[in-house]
């Protein structure tokens, strides 16, 4: 009676001190330090710059403007989620402009809520740099910091640059019986999105004015000028846009007498000017039209960007300009991807 009544004794205290032990982990867990793993917190914040195109991604978040910015979900770079590590420069423009002034575009807040995230109150800095270029944000690095980097390509905007070596393709002969009686000249430049837009190139290629500005500039102008004048007079600059198989709309909504930089620039020899500045111009035009400028175009519309140029009528056109230029892969010089290091500290 003895020897069981000893073993279920022990067997009992063997159980209740497996619990007992079960338990204690449980119970100390609260008294335990716990600390954060800063890399890791370095490492997503990276994964999400230049892995990410951000959110929204139509019309893309770098748009928004202050008034909008509460919208914005994500602040990626990438080009698109099919090109990692490509960033694309207006979205870097973005994300880091006026870091360094007192009114920045995008606060403290902006950065936590939108990139890094958590609940838990980061320090961070934020960096990339290519060249002689170099942007950043946030604050000074402490003696330790989670860290990550990583190596990066930046896609730029395509430039068309309508020069000397192409002028006589938009050169007309101004004696010619049609032109003798004419005080206008004309020259458009088309965007055809739907050739623009081909899928089959790589969007770390692809020209797409809805996100990249266009850009359009004519140098030594002066070679589309009468030999016997200095200068020719820019009425204005007016716009038409077309679907397949409909007539052409002109586009009316934007205010052509007053200068809009968040949609476009004008510069006529480096001087900046509204779309109607009837002014004369002698060695270069040069427009941009911002991507906020395109969200009225469709995936197969047709943009026609005509420079209107006129003189008096006792005097003949100033210049021999005319012509359509089609803005496309052949016709568009498209810079190299530039390489660059992104950064990311986190304490």
């Amino acid at each position: 009676m003895l020897s069981l009544d000893f073993l279920a004794g022990f067997t009992i205290f063997l159980l209740a001190l497996i619990m007992v032990v079960s338990m204690v982990p449980g119970l100390l867990a609260g008294l335990q330090s716990s600390g954060i793993d800063y890399d890791a917190v370095a490492y997503r914040t990276g994964v999400i710059l230049v892995e990410d195109p951000g959110w929204p991604v139509n019309p893309p978040w770098e748009q928004y403007g202050r008034d909008h910015k509460d919208e914005i979900q994500r602040m990626g770079l990438a080009v698109s989620k099919d090109t990692p590590n490509i960033l694309l420069s207006t979205k870097v423009e973005r994300f880091f402009e006026n870091a360094s002034t007192e009114d920045p575009f995008f606060t403290e807040d902006d950065y936590h809520n939108k990139v890094i995230f958590g609940d838990y109150p980061y320090s961070y800095n934020i960096s990339l740099s290519s060249g002689n270029d170099l942007w950043q944000t946030g604050d000074p690095l402490p003696p330790g910091y989670g860290y990550i980097r990583r190596v990066v390509k930046i896609k730029e905007p395509s430039v068309a640059e309508i020069n000397e070596s192409i002028s006589s393709a938009y050169t007309i002969d101004p004696s010619a019986p049609e032109w003798q009686n004419s005080t206008a000249r004309n020259f458009t430049v088309r965007l055809d999105f739907g050739h623009l837009l081909d899928p089959t190139v790589s969007p770390a290629y692809r020209i797409d004015p809805r996100i990249e500005p266009v850009n359009v500039t004519i140098t030594n102008f002066d070679a589309y000028l009468n030999n016997t004048y200095d200068s020719a007079t820019l009425k204005s600059v007016t716009f038409q846009k077309a679907e397949p198989d409909s007539p052409p709309v002109p586009l009316r909504w934007l205010s052509y007498s007053e200068e809009e930089p968040d949609l476009y620039t004008l510069h006529l020899d480096e001087d900046s000017h509204s779309l109607t500045p009837n002014e004369p111009v002698n060695s270069s035009i040069s427009l941009v039209l911002k991507p906020a400028f395109m969200t009225f175009m469709g995936p197969n519309s047709i943009l026609d960007i005509r420079f209107n140029f006129e003189e008096e009528e006792d005097e003949p056109p100033h210049t021999n300009i005319a012509g359509t230029f089609p803005y496309n892969y052949d016709n568009v010089n498209s810079p190299p991807l530039k390489t660059g290091v992104l950064e990311v500290a986190i304490w």
